[in-house]
């Protein structure tokens, strides 16, 4: 079956000469509430890839390939072919084996209190459910693994998956028993899983199977069940009153500690060596990709016209936004614009700056992505960040030392906004303690006033967005705003996929969702910051649309079968293909539709 297919792929000998992951648990390891713990903290070391990654690895922050939100250095495709094996496969059921272990545990270990059993059920059922939920992201239907596996017994080897709205109903049952059983944060410790971290995930899983039923047309799914759940489990969080946004929207984003800040309810601890008493030595890439000579990921031009401007309306409506010069794509607009860019400068290649520290610095798209990057920090990193007295140049990765959020406040506040308006139920007060309070306070913009699927900001009503394929304007003026709050964070791409909204990413119907500043912006630019470099010499080095845009890279370029370089969108691609060795393991499993 899929489980056993998950470890068989690298080899029998190789899987079967292995230690067991629970060898020495049973004998030993299983006697209190601490043991218990002490099993689960290997969860918590698998996180670093929901937020900034570690070492030269990107995480989920600013490192999707394939989004409309930013462009990376070279051109990025759909899977093509049918892969042998893959990591998105194997780990997840990996992690799912380990937490089943786990689960199958905790009623032998001797004098556990039913309150403590059902925390640390609820403890393992959060992260099985979290990486079942994956692969049903990445595949559709997979096997649901709800035990240990005896892999001794035939009739476990191989099966058939199974459709993922059962495989989405029992995540959601484990994270709803999560979200009842689990300790709350006063309870849990510090930084670990709670009744709230759990209530985030099922708001975000529900959420997402929600939508892909409704926009998929999933035969015999249920989306306002899952609608339900999401909005539920949002509101769950929300009633806490534990937590509260602040007017500090990128404060999130560059903290060295995020300890005790009400806007994150779970975060990846980044330290150097010798930092922290020595617990953490882990550092990342995030801010040291966007100062460093390789070209940066810049946001693109759909992403920089998503902001609303500062009165609260979107760009559609604007009279005085163009994108011919920088006052003009970025004067008087939503603040968390300048928070995730640099409205001062326009990297690209061969230009030379007045602006310090950047010289080095280019652009894939001409906007400088810079939301992770605290520049009050630019004296004291200049001359090294002192660690037990040697320097460590933090500016540069993989020696990035600030903390990662993992679930935050404002996704859940957007999460919950969105699953009222698509259960048709959002009101007034649904969206004054949600998103009215992101877009005022991280903002600085004006909130939403609802009336039904209508949608107006002090008085005037927004139309509808010819570039916006959403159904009512409520809906798509929440996309809006989710957008804008999670940029470059990690969602886009899941959120295009749950959209049926693949097709952002064809370069040929979506080509501003690859293309950054217009050539009219950056030639404005160069002649008012004074740059020595001859413009000839900065048109040559940077590769500019037939309609003038900025790419980053050669859209005229004929590929190896003599066709222009493009990303076309197949419908197959909401889905990756079975890898082919998982399916020679055990052909029950099938292929998805349109792989072969």
């Amino acid at each position: 079956m899929a489980v056993l297919a998950a470890f068989a792929i690298s080899g029998c000998s190789d899987y079967l000469d292995r230690t067991p992951l629970d060898s020495n648990s049973d004998a030993t390891n299983w006697s209190s509430e601490a043991s218990i713990q002490q099993f689960s903290w290997k969860f918590y070391s698998y996180l670093s890839s929901f937020s900034y990654g570690s070492g030269w690895t990107r995480g989920q922050y600013h490192g999707e390939a394939l989004t409309d939100d930013y462009s990376t250095e070279s051109f990025s495709e759909f899977t093509k072919t049918v892969p042998n094996s893959s990591s998105a496969w194997n780990t997840p059921y990996d992690v799912i084996r380990e937490a089943n272990i786990m689960l199958a545990r905790i009623d032998k270990v001797p004098g556990l209190s039913e309150a403590a059993a059902n925390h640390w059920k609820g403890v393992a059922r959060f992260f099985r459910a979290l990486y079942h939920f994956q692969l049903v992201q990445t595949y559709g239907d997979v096997v649901w693994v709800g035990e240990e596996i005896d892999y001794a017994k035939e009739e476990n080897v191989t099966k058939a998956r199974d459709s993922r709205v059962l495989v989405m109903d029992n995540v959601v049952a484990d994270l709803q028993f999560a979200a009842d059983n689990c300790y709350t944060p006063a309870n849990a410790g510090v930084n670990t899983v709670n009744c709230y971290v759990a209530a985030a995930l099922l708001s975000r899983v529900a959420l997402y199977e929600g939508a892909w039923e409704k926009y998929h047309n999933v035969a015999g799914g249920h989306a306002d069940q899952f609608y339900t759940a999401a909005k539920n489990a949002a509101n769950k969080v929300i009633e806490s009153g534990l937590y509260q946004v602040s007017d500090n929207y990128k404060g999130i984003y560059t903290a060295r500690s995020l300890a005790g800040n009400s806007e994150v309810l779970l975060y990846k601890v980044y330290s150097l060596a010798n930092v922290n008493g020595g617990k953490v030595t882990v550092g990342h890439t995030q801010y040291g990709y966007v100062v460093s000579s390789t070209p940066t990921w810049g946001l693109t031009k759909s992403a920089i016209e998503n902001y609303a401007m500062a009165d609260g309306l979107p760009v559609h409506m604007s009279s005085s936004y163009s994108d011919k010069t920088m006052d003009g794509m970025f004067t008087n607009r939503d603040k968390r614009l300048s928070a995730t860019v640099s409205t001062e400068v326009l990297p690209v290649s061969k230009m030379e700056y007045s602006f310090r520290l950047i010289n080095s610095t280019i652009s894939t798209t001409g906007f400088w992505t810079y939301k992770y990057l605290n520049m009050s920090w630019l004296d004291q990193d200049d001359k090294g960040h002192y660690v037990d007295g040697s320097i460590s140049q933090v500016w540069n990765g993989p020696n990035n030392d600030t903390y990662g959020p993992i679930f935050q406040y404002s996704e859940v506040l957007e999460n919950y906004a969105e699953a009222c308006a698509e259960l048709g139920s959002c009101s007034q007060a649904d969206l004054d303690k949600s998103v009215n309070l992101l877009r005022q306070k991280h903002g600085g913009i004006p909130a939403l006033t609802v009336s039904g699927t209508n949608v107006s900001v002090n008085g005037t009503a927004i139309t509808k967005d010819p570039k916006d394929p959403a159904a009512n304007v409520l809906i798509q003026e929440l996309r809006r705003d989710r957008r804008s709050e999670l940029m470059t964070d990690g969602f886009r791409h899941a959120d295009l996929m749950r959209w049926a909204l693949g097709a952002n990413l064809d370069t040929k119907k979506n080509p501003d969702g690859y293309v950054g500043a217009s050539q009219a912006a950056i030639e404005d630019y160069y002649k008012k910051s004074g740059s020595t470099a001859a413009w000839a010499d900065v048109l040559a080095k940077n590769f500019f649309t037939k309609d003038g845009y900025k790419s980053p890279y050669n859209t005229s370029a004929v590929g190896a079968e003599g066709a222009q370089v493009d990303r076309v969108w197949d419908d197959k691609y909401y889905l990756e293909p079975v890898p082919a060795g998982q399916i020679l393991l055990d052909p029950q499993l099938g292929q998805n539709e349109g792989w072969k």
